[in-house]
């Protein structure tokens, strides 16, 4: 049976890492957003449902799997009733799987994730939604790329 794909968490947020701000985030950003949907391109995308309500029709990924506690969704979305059994069915389709929120999702896939893809926008924002706190010493810095409007950074959990 061949390995799971790894688990990625990509994100944006404030260097206070706020996320979200009532039903959606507090910039814009289209370049940053742009690269998001670049690397999610044919993907497969694990996101709960106000992320999903939210993003849902400019995502660009091969497979949508969406945690709630309603049956379907609307859209090319599938209903997933945890986020174990979305990351179970993200498994056996193959491709990268990108968790993009939102934060109670990014919590509980934190301690599972291989990778962040994390973008920090530039300027202060106020939110309601975090992401979650992390300890940098399982991280190691594989890229760092500062943009005009925000900085991006690729992680790897370092091998204990």
């Amino acid at each position: 049976m061949p390995a799971a794909p790894p688990i990625v968490l990509i994100a944006a947020m404030s260097a206070d890492r706020v996320i979200g701000a009532g039903d959606g985030m507090p910039w814009d950003v289209p370049e940053e957003y742009q690269q998001f949907r670049e690397l999610t391109r044919d993907q497969t995308i694990v996101m709960g449902r106000k992320s999903y309500e939210i993003f849902g029709p400019d995502l660009t990924s091969r497979h949508t799997l969406v945690v709630t506690h309603r049956e379907q969704v609307d859209g090319p979305g599938v209903a997933c009733s945890s986020l174990e059994s979305a990351l179970e069915q993200a498994a056996a389709l193959g491709c990268t799987v990108f968790v993009a929120g939102g934060a109670a999702i990014y919590q509980q896939a934190l301690p599972r994730a291989a990778e962040m893809m994390l973008s920090t926008i530039h300027g202060e924002f106020s939110g309601d939604a975090y992401f979650p706190e992390f300890d940098p010493a399982e991280w190691r810095i594989v890229d760092r790329c500062v943009e005009r409007r925000f900085t991006f950074t690729h992680y790897r959990r370092r091998e204990l």
